[in-house]
């Protein structure tokens, strides 16, 4: 099984670049000239479809695998973290630099998780609707879901208004956030442990 693994992952990294090629290529053709193309063009495209299939496919694996095999996530993301443990100086190292940063991630996930669920929005009402002849209102919400829902109709309840400031959450996607926090772990991991080798 190592074996298996080890080949599947040199698979995925060399076939990172292959990948990369193959998405511009596919982001480049319009899905409804494809078939007016030519028979070359035609294939290429499909050839990068069954490529991303696998691709994501293989992703999902290694990923499971990392999860779940202990040897495999250490050989793995030792590697990609740059983690090299020599001596027992360096191990308790390892372990004040993996706190520090496990400590200031969570922070980071506090702070965000506040920030995904506050709304806050100021806008102007119609001089008809103002309510005690005030057309200013500053409306602040709290929202907290566990599944990404589908925006309910806004006939059901409209108001005529003037958005003057609103912040409905965090403007950067999800997938944004986990490279981040993945980026933030290995450099955060790293820049302690230089401070601690000082």
């Amino acid at each position: 099984m190592k074996i298996f693994d080890s080949i599947l992952l040199k698979v995925f990294l060399y076939g990172l670049p292959i990948i990369l090629i193959l998405a511009i290529f596919s982001y480049s053709c319009d899905f409804r000239s494809i078939n007016s193309a030519s028979t070359y063009i035609k294939l290429l495209y499909n050839f990068a479809g069954i490529m991303f299939a696998s691709w994501m496919l293989l992703s999902i694996y290694l990923g499971v695998r990392l999860i779940f095999s202990g040897t495999f996530r250490e050989k793995v993301l030792t590697k990609l973290a740059f983690i090299k443990e020599q001596d027992e100086r360096e191990v308790t190292l390892t372990g004040k630099a993996a706190k520090t940063t496990m400590l200031t991630t969570i922070a980071i996930l506090i702070f965000l998780f506040c920030l995904s669920c506050f709304q806050i929005s100021v806008y102007r009402l119609p001089p008809e609707q103002a309510i005690d002849g005030k057309s200013k209102v500053i409306s602040l919400d709290l929202k907290f879901e566990w599944l990404e829902r589908v925006p309910e109709d806004a006939s059901k309840e409209y108001i005529q208004k003037q958005n003057i400031l609103a912040y409905t959450g965090l403007p950067i996607s999800s997938s944004a956030i986990i490279l981040g926090l993945i980026i933030w772990q290995i450099i955060a991991y790293n820049y302690s442990m230089r401070r601690l080798m000082k």
